[in-house]
């Protein structure tokens, strides 16, 4: 239950920071990146994988587990910073 809510919360932090921190159409540099597609796009962030279950943990071990984070947008998607939960 704690790992759900730990990666609920972090996606949530995620969503959050890359709601805030979407470059306007001004801010965009990225010569790969047709002007008009970057003025037109808007970052979309997607998670096919938002939760996971680390099942029984024991105190005092690590548990690692990689979230793909990805831009189902047309705009261009930055993310500056993450934190957990």
């Amino acid at each position: 239950m704690k790992t759900k809510i730990l990666a609920a919360l972090v996606l949530l932090s995620l969503i959050l920071c890359c709601a805030d921190e979407a470059r306007t159409s001004d801010e965009v540099s990225r010569p790969d990146v047709a002007a008009s597609e970057a003025i037109a796009g808007i970052p979309i962030v997607a998670v096919p994988q938002a939760e996971f279950n680390f099942g029984e943990v024991r105190e005092g071990k690590e548990y690692v587990h990689d979230f793909v984070i990805m831009n189902g947008g047309t705009g261009i998607l930055e993310i500056k910073k993450v934190t957990p939960g």
